[in-house]
């Protein structure tokens, strides 16, 4: 099992210009090169270049990992584990179809249940069966995910793949020689597949992480999908899949006055029993709570979803897998 990463920083969204100053400043790295992973993005973009002055203003050398163009080589030099990869990613969509029908139908059906008018006590039992064929579309997606990418993994060998191999001890040594690392935003699912491909969880894991957006999405237990206000309607929260798990005990969900319906109580207790025993955690432009090994905290409150679905502000918490209080405070606001 994955470790922990020691000590974390995650950021709102970084919409423009990217500021690494104070989030770096809250992650008290020492010195040294600070490795930056950009591969939510093509890497031609700006955005490493970007990433890579704004460290320098903050008297850091960058040292860019090029996720994006190691894996490419790795295709152009193995075609079979391209092959292979691409037979994966068709079953993960097909996953993915299937899964969408399912929870769809079952979330359609405990609201029916809900709208009925019937006495509770008849209601109660159903409405309760209900909700658990949410949960068991949900885990039981997450598995199926979880067990085509290791039947991947053992029929091609990945580990010992020569092409994935000299990637990854390149990258190992990259990062042992780093102080901490930076994730960028970009396509969740591109920086998952990437990372995962290349097996760098535990490689990362020792290393402090400053991260926003996707880039911190793809590093909690589980990576959730969602957006209430899609041109064409909402897309209902669904689970992309297991997350590396460096960053504990959170359900990430960045730029949520935009992307969620904060006024939707219902919605919202829904998703919050879904990603449980996580805690879901809201970020928007500004934001910044901190991971120091223990629990989670801002000195600004950081803003999670309660079981009835109000949007709280705490000053700390620590993961309910630790063993301990979900919440170490009431409403801070």
């Amino acid at each position: 099992m994955t470790a922990e990463v020691p000590r974390a920083v995650v950021l709102g969204p970084q919409p423009g210009r990217i500021s690494l100053g104070s989030g770096l400043e809250a992650l008290d790295v020492p010195p040294g090169p600070v490795a930056a992973i950009t591969v939510g993005w093509r890497e031609t973009e700006p955005v490493l270049k970007e990433v890579e002055q704004e460290l320098r203003q903050c008297g850091r050398d960058a040292a860019p990992l090029h996720i994006g163009e190691r894996v490419g080589r790795v295709f152009e030099r193995d075609a079979p584990l391209a092959e292979a990869h691409r037979a994966l990613q068709e079953g993960l969509l097909a996953e993915e179809q299937l899964y969408g029908a399912r929870l769809r139908r079952a979330v359609e059906t405990a609201r029916e249940v809900v709208r009925l008018t019937v006495a509770e006590r008849y209601r109660d039992p159903y409405a309760a069966q209900a909700w658990q064929a949410i949960l068991d579309a949900d885990r039981f997606h997450v598995t199926r995910h979880a067990e085509l990418w290791q039947e991947f993994r053992e029929a091609v060998g990945l580990a010992d793949r020569p092409a994935i191999r000299e990637e990854r001890e390149e990258l190992e040594g990259l990062l042992a020689g780093a102080a901490a690392v930076v994730l960028t935003g970009g396509h969740v699912a591109v920086i998952r597949n990437r990372l995962l491909l290349l097996g760098l969880a535990d490689a990362l894991a020792p290393l402090p992480v400053l991260a926003w957006s996707a880039g911190a999405m793809v590093l909690t237990p589980r990576v959730v999908l969602f957006h209430d206000r899609l041109p064409g309607g909402a897309a209902r929260p669904r689970f992309l899949g297991d997350g590396l798990s460096l960053l504990p005990g959170i359900a990430l969900f960045p730029d949520a006055g935009i992307r969620l319906d904060l006024g939707d109580r219902r919605s919202l207790a829904e998703l919050c029993g879904r990603v449980h025993p996580d805690r879901a955690v809201l970020l928007d432009r500004g934001d910044m709570i901190r991971w120091d090994g223990r629990a989670w905290s801002s000195p600004d409150g950081v803003r999670v979803l309660a079981g009835d679905g109000e949007v709280e502000t705490v000053s700390s918490f620590v993961p309910e897998a630790a063993g301990a209080e979900s919440l170490t405070d009431g409403a801070a606001t």
